[in-house]
């Protein structure tokens, strides 16, 4: 059985929870890995999600993540990049 991906919640400084999860060493089809070739999420990313359901990337994602504070997850938070819903994002990709 695999590994559960690790996952954090915290609250930002405006009262709106996330939730992180890291998705790392990401198993993709060839079609995608072909698509993401020399791109940054092939290492893994973090994935935050709002409880208002919008969604961010951070790839790359620094190592010790687990720990830092939520104040600092936050400042991570901020400068990932939004993902737009599914076919918006498939086109970006």
């Amino acid at each position: 059985m695999p590994d559960a991906p690790a996952t954090r919640t915290f609250t930002d400084s405006v009262g709106q929870e996330w939730t992180v999860v890291e998705v790392a060493n990401p198993t993709m089809p060839p079609s995608l890995e072909k698509i993401l070739q020399g791109d940054r999420r092939q290492g893994g990313w973090l994935a935050f999600k709002a409880n208002d359901g919008e969604r961010r990337r951070l790839a790359p994602y620094p190592a010790e993540w687990r720990d830092i504070s939520d104040f600092e997850l936050e400042r991570w938070c901020m400068k990932a990049t939004r993902v737009p819903p599914g076919p918006a994002r498939r086109e970006q990709d």
